[in-house]
């Protein structure tokens, strides 16, 4: 740590009155705050527990660490930057809750509007309302949770946006409960909201993304995924290997089409602090849809929804498209996402103004080592830690 003027004067005072041969005292330098934070995402490199791994904190605007750890590439030993292009998964689905609020500003459409206004021949579209299909409570099931190996199998083929919401109908041909009386994730509502959005703007949601969010908010690095695409400083996607060197395999490939407006968009960590400095910010939508964006839902009977394994079940703060979560007992907002090669985890401590974002391009798969599930949490306490430091 610098000394003051006024410490430094003193200093200089203090040795022109010492002896000749007296030599100078040494000044304890304070350890970097985020010399823990370092430690710790090297420890997950050197552990094999992702091949890189990528870190941005903002705080009251500013940016306050941002650093790569690792390989963007492992067979060209590319390293990995703030600026390698990661797949984000599930933090997607905010950017979609997002797109549906500009256009409820706009009077196109209505959160109390059934699907059956925008897609008719969906099953059950009359009872399913966007205001439910943006909070987890629709009566949804769940695309994502079939076989493994099926899955895996399904989402090599791309698909165009009519393939994408029969594939949604013959997913979910019934409810999987009464909307409004249970909070169950649903990747299928948010494909489905990716169609409404394109129903009613008459565009692809990939292009109301970058036109009423990406541009406008100066996210240069985000953008609708397509594999197909040549991405400037694209980072490969691993999962644990049972069997290599290098302790990983190339992830599963998947056609970006197919996790559609659930999880398909690509970002940098700086990026994803940009964003929700612009969204917390005021700058992406009205007040009264941010607020709405932000309350916690409740079912039909007043109360928060319960979720968790029997046993240990609490309640489930989620609002749109957004986990709402309180963080040391303090406000946050937040959300994870998870797809082949990559997992992601932003967050905003609201009252603190600081915002993580984390992303390693890594899925972890079947052979992931143990500490794979405790790590990135022990990172992001280091790094909050780190932040308040300040």
């Amino acid at each position: 740590m610098d000394l003051n003027r006024r410490a430094s004067l003193a200093g200089m005072l203090a040795l022109a009155a010492a002896p000749a041969l007296a030599k100078p005292a040494k000044v304890a330098r304070a350890a970097s705050p985020w010399a823990d934070v370092d430690a710790k995402a090297q420890a997950m490199i050197a552990g094999k527990l992702t091949p890189g791994l990528q870190v941005c904190v903002r705080r009251k605007g500013a940016v306050v660490f941002s650093k790569g750890f690792g390989a963007a590439n492992l067979e060209t030993a590319t390293p990995m930057t703030p600026a390698s292009v990661c797949r984000i998964g599930s933090i997607t689905k905010q950017f979609t809750a997002s797109a549906i609020l500009l256009l409820a500003q706009d009077g196109k459409l209505s959160l109390d509007d059934s699907l059956g206004v925008y897609l008719p021949d969906f099953p059950n579209a009359s009872k399913l309302r966007i205001r439910r299909m943006l909070s987890h409570t629709s009566g949804l099931g769940n695309y994502t949770q079939i076989n493994p190996l099926q899955f895996l199998q399904m989402t090599r083929t791309d698909r165009s946006a009519s393939e994408l919401v029969k594939a949604m109908a013959e997913a979910s041909p019934t409810l999987a409960y009464e909307p409004g009386t249970d909070w169950r994730y649903s990747n299928t509502a948010f494909v489905l909201l990716g169609a409404v959005i394109e129903a009613v703007s008459s565009q692809s949601y990939a292009d109301v993304f970058q036109q009423r969010l990406l541009t406008p908010n100066g996210l240069t690095h985000t953008a609708v995924d397509n594999a197909a695409r040549v991405v400037p400083n694209r980072a490969s996607g691993y999962s644990s290997a049972r069997v290599g060197a290098s302790g990983f395999d190339n992830a599963s490939f998947i056609g970006m089409s197919w996790p559609g407006a659930a999880g398909n968009l690509r970002s940098t960590c700086e990026d994803l602090c940009a964003w929700h400095g612009a969204l917390l910010g005021g700058k992406v939508l009205q007040a009264d849809s941010l607020k709405a964006m932000l309350t916690p839902v409740r079912l039909n009977d007043g109360n928060l929804p319960m979720g968790g394994p029997p046993g240990k079940r609490a309640p489930v703060y989620y609002g749109f498209g957004i986990g709402l979560d309180p963080r040391d007992g303090k406000p946050s907002v937040s959300h994870n996402g998870g797809i082949q090669g990559f997992a992601s985890h932003l967050e905003t401590l609201t009252d603190e103004q600081i915002t993580i974002a984390t992303v390693m391009n890594t899925d972890g798969g079947p052979f992931a080592p143990k500490a794979l599930a405790t790590a990135p949490g022990e990172l992001e306490a280091a790094i909050r830690k780190a932040a308040r430091a300040l």
